[in-house]
């Protein structure tokens, strides 16, 4: 029998897709949380983005885990140091060559890991791990941090559902911009090309726009690109999966964000820019997604052919979910890094 042991540390918003995982392949009670096989790392490695766990299995030596859940393509070196097997949804095996250890997958998103019941059962008891273990006054942000995953869906409600044939919509954050991320070239840019784009097509009802962080957002530099209205998740995952079709871009540090994986498990039909990081597969052009230059001529001719071809556009939704079936499921995740039923 094999059971997992996770981090109590762990950023739960980031981890709960693999902790769902665990749970549905080895059972619920294979798995539990206990900081001792972590003692040896760091505090500021036990809090890193992503899930640390340990599998035991009777007559075999324990295996160590670490998947990553962070924007950044580089390495952590402890945790690399640390582990059996390093899991990455922002692999760059061209930028950190010789990785032995470093397996490929698709980004994942929050999930609900139990019900509310169980979600506030869990951050209380790993409150106190924290507060022994960590020593500061942060406990509202770990507890804050399993009150943001009740706002998430169950795995089970990301199902595919017919969209409309001349309705998109597409929300986000409209991120900060500093020196370093310099978002407001990037990701902010590209998105806003999109939303431009949707509103210079006639006939096409387009919905959302930018929600812009108070006080951080360069809200006068894409005045005309920001939402009347921000969206809960339940509505945003509706509204999505009745929208024509769906657009992804690198998102903070050119990551794979959340939403690519969203679509994928969604079957969307998905016009994406140019992905800055790996892959366990490629995705395919006109197969599993429909890639496209940033500028809006680009975008609006895309959008326009997906919308006028529905034969096109149901063939990049089969195949955005069956790349998903392959690839990002969270038990495939778990195979990918060599855990199986």
């Amino acid at each position: 029998m094999l059971q997992a042991i996770v981090n109590p540390l762990n950023h739960i918003p980031y981890s709960s897709f693999y902790i769902y995982a665990l749970r549905e392949v080895l059972g619920h009670d294979a798995v539990r949380f206990d900081s001792k096989p972590f003692q040896g790392l760091s505090v500021k490695a036990q809090q890193s983005g992503g899930l640390l766990f340990t599998i035991r299995q009777t007559g075999f030596p324990e295996k160590k885990y670490f998947i990553c859940g962070n924007d950044s393509y580089r390495i952590e070196e402890e945790m690399y140091e640390w582990c059996d097997v390093y899991g990455s949804v922002n692999a760059n095996f061209e930028k950190t060559p010789g990785r032995t250890k470093l397996v490929s997958l698709v980004p994942s998103f929050g999930v609900k890991v139990w019900g509310t019941g169980g979600t506030i059962l869990h951050a209380l008891t790993n409150a106190v791990y924290y507060r022994r273990i960590v020593h500061d006054h942060k406990i509202k942000t770990f507890l804050g941090s399993y009150k943001r995953l009740l706002n998430r869906p169950f795995y089970t409600d990301l199902t595919p559902e017919p969209g409309s044939s001349d309705y998109v919509f597409f929300c986000s954050t409209l991120w900060y911009n500093d020196e370093y991320n310099q978002n407001d070239r990037r990701v902010n840019a590209r998105r806003a090309n999109f939303i431009r784009a949707c509103k210079g097509i006639d006939g096409l009802r387009f919905e959302g726009g930018f929600v812009p962080q108070q006080g951080r957002s360069s809200s006068d530099l894409f005045e005309d690109c920001l939402s009347a209205t921000s969206y809960p998740y339940q509505t945003w995952l509706q509204k999505t999966k009745q929208s024509a079709l769906v657009f992804n871009t690198p998102a903070f540090w050119d990551c794979h964000g959340w939403k690519l994986g969203e679509y994928l498990a969604l079957g969307k039909a998905i016009i994406s820019t140019p992905l800055s990081n790996d892959l366990p597969a490629p995705l395919t052009h006109g197969v599993n997604i429909h890639f496209v230059e940033d500028d809006i001529d680009s975008l609006r001719e895309a959008i326009t052919y997906i919308i006028n071809h529905p034969d096109y556009r149901e063939r990049l939704e089969r195949g955005a979910r069956a790349y998903w079936a392959s690839y990002g499921t969270p038990e495939k995740s778990l195979e990918l890094i060599g855990i199986h039923r």
